[in-house]
Order: C-alpha cells, then sequence, then structure tokens
C-alpha cells in the first residue's frame, strides 16, 4: 500500500521521531547516571550474576548438562573430533614440544635417581650390619662409626649388576657362535659340547676385559658406580692396569677356596680382602655427603 501522507507530513513524522529518540536517550543516560551515583548498578550487576551463577550450579542445569554429554549427538561430535587430523597434528605438536620432552626427561632422571640413592642406603646399612655380626662372632670390637671403604653387601650388588650387563651383552654373542657351530658341525653330536666350551671361554674373556678395563680405564664399573663406588691405590693415585690384571687374578684364586679370600672385607680395618692386599687396591665409597647423612 502506498504512502499517501504528504511530505510535509512525512517531515513533520521524522522531526517528532527524532525528538523523541533524543528524548529517550537523555533519559537512559540520565537513569544511568542517577543509578550510578545511588550504587544501584552494583547491586542490579551483583544480583544478576548471583542469578546466573545460581542457575548455573542449579540441579536443573546439571541434569541438563549431563543429558547433553550423554546424548548420541554428543558422542558423534567427539567422536569427529578425536578423528580428526587437526586433532592428531595437536597431539603430535604437544608431544614434540622442547618442553614436554624435557619435563619427561626430568621426571625419569629423578626417578631414576631416587632409586640409586635408595639402594645405595640400604646397601651401606647392610655392610655395617653383616660386619658387625661378623666382628661379634670373631670377638672383635664393633666400629663405632662407618668407614670410607666399601663393605661386602656393596661389592656383592655391584658385582652382581655387572654379571648382569655382561651377561647381556654375550647373550647375542652365544647365539651367534650357536649358530656358527652348529652349521659347521653337520649334526655332530659333539656339537652341544663345542658350544658350551667356547661359550664359557669367550664369557671369561669378555668378563675378565670388561673389569680390567673399567678398574684401570674409569676406577669402577657400571656396577661400581651405580653403588657409588671407586677403587684406588693407598696414595690415591688411579688403579694401573698391571694392578687391574693382578687383581682379577687374585680374585679368581680367592674364590677358590670357599670364598675364604674375601672373608676379610668383614673384619679387616680396610675391609680388604686378598684381592685388595695382592693388588695394593682400596674399593672406597665415592658419595661421602651420603654417607655422612647416614652415619
Amino acid at each position: 500500500m502506498d504512502d499517501e501522507r504528504t511530505p510535509t507530513d512525512r517531515s513533520a513524522e521524522a522531526e517528532r521521531q527524532s525528538v523523541l529518540g533524543s528524548v529517550g536517550r537523555a533519559g537512559w543516560r540520565g537513569a544511568r547516571g542517577v543509578a550510578r551515583r545511588l550504587g544501584l548498578d552494583r547491586v542490579i550487576g551483583g544480583a544478576v550474576d548471583r542469578g546466573v551463577d545460581r542457575a548455573i550450579d542449579s540441579e536443573t542445569a546439571a541434569r541438563a548438562t549431563q543429558r547433553v554429554l550423554d546424548s548420541d549427538t554428543a558422542k558423534r561430535v567427539w567422536g569427529k573430533v578425536l578423528e580428526s587430523e587437526e586433532a592428531q597434528k595437536l597431539v603430535e605438536r604437544v608431544a614434540e614440544a622442547p618442553e614436554v620432552r624435557a619435563a619427561i626427561t626430568a621426571q625419569g632422571v629423578g626417578v631414576l635417581e631416587d632409586l640409586r640413592r635408595g639402594v645405595r642406603r640400604a646397601t651401606r646399612r647392610l655392610d655395617d650390619g653383616v660386619e658387625r655380626v661378623a666382628r661379634k662372632i670373631l670377638r672383635r670390637p664393633v666400629r663405632e662409626q662407618r668407614p670410607i671403604y666399601a663393605g661386602a653387601v656393596s661389592r656383592l650388588v655391584a658385582l652382581a649388576i655387572d654379571a648382569g650387563v655382561v651377561y647381556g651383552s654375550l647373550l647375542l654373542v652365544s647365539a651367534a657362535i650357536a649358530l656358527l657351530v652348529s652349521s659347521l658341525s653337520s649334526g655332530d653330536e659333539n656339537a652341544s659340547g663345542i658350544v658350551i666350551t667356547l661359550g664359557a671361554l669367550v664369557w671369561a674373556l669378555v668378563a675378565g676385559a670388561y673389569l680390567v678395563l673399567f678398574w684401570s680405564g674409569a676406577g669402577r664399573t657400571p656396577g661400581m658406580n651405580f653403588l657409588g663406588l671407586r677403587m684406588l691405590s693407598p696414595n690415591g693415585d688411579e688403579v694401573s692396569p698391571r694392578q687391574a690384571l693382578r687383581r682379577l687374578i687374585w680374585t679368581v684364586i680367592a674364590a677358590l677356596p670357599l670364598l675364604l679370600g674375601f672373608w676379610g672385607i668383614l673384619f679387616e680395618e680396610r675391609r680388604s680382602g686378598w684381592p685388595d692386599r695382592r693388588a695394593d687396591t682400596r674399593v672406597l665409597y665415592a658419595d661421602p655427603d651420603l654417607d655422612r647423612a647416614d652415619t
């Protein structure tokens, strides 16, 4: 339907609307100013906030939210989100972040360090306990304070760790030797005996070389390092290859007569057995701070 009003009428109507709009805006600004002066804006805003909080925390809102999350539509949406390439890229980006890798590495190192310190404390206390029993049996005075020399339990645990390292590394070597011998023996019945002999010989040679190299090269084996032990000469010098080889020979000799060559570790003042005395070496605790804390 066409507007039949004259231009004069339309101009008057527009002027009235403009005047009413100006009056309305001025009234709104005035009302807001009065509300601010009286503090009503804060009261009304606080009431609105509290009403919204109560609505969000209400049981009805909780049930409605739970129904939405349990709905098939929400599950399908989550499934599509998790299967999307963007989600996979996000996971890969988070996993490759230097901060995440550094945190994982630090946590792993911290757990290993705590384990090592716990094992060190336990073996040192066992060193003292076993020595105390041996000294009472032999009617020798019991030490009032732990010496700097490593005891029998710490040495035994370190040797067990080294044996595990050597044995694990020799598994592949033994398997290769067994495969080689079986292929060359052509079903010979004596093949198993040859394999056992060669395996024992290789194990002895590798184990001996392992001990001599670590004793003379680093002053400690991996097992000794884990237990916090160190081998030195009496004057504090590093162990020479000749000393290490002599110690290895006397280690074998000390083990033959029912381990009698190691009994001195239990009651000697410097906790030394035949290998220590014959090779002129000493096995010491390498973390005196820990030992002072436990003494």
